[in-house]
C-alpha cells in the first residue's frame, strides 16, 4: 500500500484534508472560546444546568450527521444525474418526521427534565433544536457529496461565528439559558434556508429509477452516531452532580482534543463515498494517520502547558482537574481513532459495530452507578470506557478493513 504515491495522485484529496484542518481549526477553537466564555461567565449553577443541556443537545443532534451521512452517500454515487426532485422529496418527508419527533419530545418533557435534571421550561426550546436537527442536513449532505469541501467548511465557520455571537449577546443581556439553546439552532437554519434553493447536481442526466432516502439506512447510521456520542455525552448526565461542575471542565479540555481529532471526518466521508473500493483503504489510512497526529499535538501542548490552559481557560478555577487532563486526552485520542474507523465503515453499509457499541453503552451505565463518588471515579470510568472502545472496536474493525480478500461493495443507485 503505496501511501505517498496515493498522495501524489490525489493532491485534491490532500488540498481538502488542509483546508479542512485550517478552517476546522477556527471552527474549533471559537467553539471552545464560546464553551469557555459560558464557564467563565455563568455561576457553578448555572454551568451545572448548561452542561446537561449540552449533553442533551448533543443527543439530539445525532440525526443531523446520521442524515447528512445518509445524503451524502445517496448523492455521491448519483451525482452525475439530475438530483433536485431527490432534494425536494427528501426535504418534505423530514419536515413531516421532524414534526412528529419533535411534538412527542415535547409531550415526554417531564421524563426528559426528571432524567437530566433541569426544569421543564427548556424543554419547547429543545425539541424546536430537535427538529431543526432533522430537517437541515441535506444542505450539508449536497455539499459534501458533490464534494464541494470549500463550500461546506465556509458554511461550518459561519454558523459557528454566528453561534458565538449569540452566545455572547445572551450572557451579556442577561438573556438566560433559552437564547444559548437558541444558538445552537438559528445558524443552521439561516444557511439551509440559503443554501438549499442553490444547490444543483453536476449532470442533467434524468434518473432511469427514482432515488429516495433509505430509512432503514438513517436508522442503522443513527444508532450508530448515537452509540457513538454515548461515551461523552451520557457522563455529564451520570455524573455525581456534586463533581459534575469539575467534571464538565475536564470533559470541555477533553473534548478539544476530540474535536480536533474528527475534524477531518466529514472530509473522509465524502472522499470514501466518492472513490473506488481499491482506493478507500489508503484515503482511510491518511485520514487515520492526520487524526491521529492532530490529537497527539494537542496532547503535547496540554502536557507542557497545562496550569496556563487551566489560567487562560477557566481563569484560575477547577485546578482539581490539573492532574487528569493529559492521561483523559490520550483516552480521548483512543476513542477519536476509533469514531474514525466506525464511521468510515458506513460507506461499506457494514453496521456490525452497533452491537459493540451497545455493549459500551451498557458498561457505561453500570460504571458510573457503583462508581460514582469523587471526580477521580468519573476519570476512572471514562478511561475504562475508552479503552474498552479501542481495544474491542478498533482492533476487530481494522482487522477487517485491511484484511486482503473482502466482499466487494455493491454501487446502489
Amino acid at each position: 500500500m503505496n501511501i505517498t504515491k496515493h498522495i501524489t495522485e490525489n493532491k485534491t484529496f490532500l488540498n481538502h484534508i488542509l483546508i479542512t484542518l485550517g478552517i476546522g481549526l477556527i471552527v474549533n477553537f471559537l467553539n471552545y472560546i464560546f464553551s469557555i466564555y459560558l464557564a467563565r461567565n455563568l455561576v457553578t449553577n448555572d454551568f451545572n444546568i448548561y452542561n446537561a443541556i449540552l449533553g442533551i443537545v448533543t443527543l439530539i443532534q445525532i440525526p443531523t450527521i446520521a442524515i447528512q451521512t445518509a445524503i451524502t452517500k445517496k448523492v455521491a454515487r448519483n451525482k452525475n444525474f439530475n438530483l433536485n426532485q431527490f432534494k425536494r422529496k427528501s426535504t418534505l418527508q423530514l419536515i413531516v418526521i421532524a414534526f412528529i419527533l419533535s411534538l412527542l419530545f415535547l409531550l415526554l418533557k417531564n421524563p426528559i427534565a426528571d432524567i437530566s435534571n433541569i426544569d421543564t421550561k427548556y424543554i419547547p426550546l429543545l425539541s424546536l433544536v430537535l427538529f431543526v436537527s432533522l430537517v437541515t442536513p441535506i444542505a450539508k449532505g449536497f455539499l459534501l457529496g458533490l464534494e464541494k469541501i470549500l463550500s461546506f467548511n465556509m458554511v461550518l465557520l459561519f454558523e459557528t461565528v454566528l453561534k458565538f455571537v449569540l452566545g455572547y449577546i445572551a450572557i451579556t443581556n442577561d438573556l438566560g439559558m433559552n437564547m444559548i439553546i437558541l444558538a445552537f439552532c438559528i445558524p443552521s437554519v439561516i444557511t439551509t434556508l440559503i443554501i438549499l434553493p442553490l444547490l444543483k447536481s453536476k449532470g442533467k442526466e434524468e434518473l432511469t429509477k427514482e432515488i429516495t432516502l433509505d430509512y432503514k439506512q438513517i436508522s442503522l447510521i443513527f444508532f450508530t452516531f448515537l452509540l457513538l456520542n454515548v461515551p461523552f455525552t451520557l457522563d455529564l448526565i451520570l455524573v455525581n452532580p456534586e463533581v459534575r461542575a469539575s467534571y464538565g471542565a475536564l470533559s470541555l479540555i477533553g473534548k478539544i482534543v476530540y474535536f480536533g481529532s474528527v475534524t477531518i471526518a466529514n472530509l473522509m466521508i465524502s472522499k470514501l463515498s466518492n472513490s473506488k473500493k481499491e482506493s478507500r483503504k489508503k484515503s482511510l489510512l491518511i485520514s487515520l494517520i492526520v487524526s491521529s497526529l492532530t490529537g497527539v499535538a494537542i496532547c503535547i501542548v496540554y502536557m507542557l502547558f497545562t496550569q496556563e490552559i487551566l489560567q487562560f481557560v477557566f481563569n484560575g478555577a477547577y485546578l482539581d482537574i490539573s492532574r487528569y487532563i493529559v492521561p483523559y486526552s490520550l483516552a480521548m485520542i483512543a476513542y477519536s481513532t476509533g469514531y474514525m474507523v466506525i464511521t468510515s465503515q458506513l460507506v461499506n453499509d457494514s453496521y456490525v459495530h452497533i452491537y459493540i457499541l451497545l455493549g459500551i453503552s451498557l458498561l457505561q451505565v453500570v460504571l458510573y452507578n457503583i462508581n460514582n463518588t469523587t471526580l477521580y471515579d468519573a476519570f476512572l470510568n471514562q478511561v475504562v470506557i475508552y479503552g474498552v472502545l479501542f481495544l474491542f472496536v478498533l482492533v476487530i474493525l481494522i482487522s477487517k478493513i485491511f484484511k486482503k480478500d473482502g466482499k466487494n461493495v455493491q454501487r446502489e443507485t
